[in-house]
């Protein structure tokens, strides 16, 4: 499961309940709801902020907690995997995530 923070509202989105699969290269990722071809909220789960998710390489949101027990060690180690920041947190150049 992928998910993502929607670039128009800021909350968190899977892949799979929205048209992120299906938007045109260079259009944001948007969630069902502020996709202007879905208009809604999918309620497969509940809608909230990504301000405190971790952010990997990959563009994609991660568990803050997961990585701290080690659990994407061997992505790190065999792909590369990094996290890069922290959703709401200012990163190295002051710009916030």
């Amino acid at each position: 499961m992928s998910i993502f923070r929607c670039e128009k509202c800021g909350c968190v989105e899977n892949t799979a309940t929205c048209g992120y699969n299906y938007r045109e290269e260079g259009s944001p990722a948007l969630c069902s709801e502020c996709d202007p071809k879905i208009g809604k909220w999918h309620n497969l789960f509940a809608k909230c902020s990504a301000v405190g998710c971790a952010i990997g390489n990959d563009g994609f949101l991660y568990s803050v907690e997961m990585d701290k027990d080690g659990i994407y060690d061997w992505r790190k180690k065999a792909q590369g995997f990094e996290i890069i920041g922290i959703v709401g947190e200012e990163n190295t150049d002051g710009q916030k995530s």
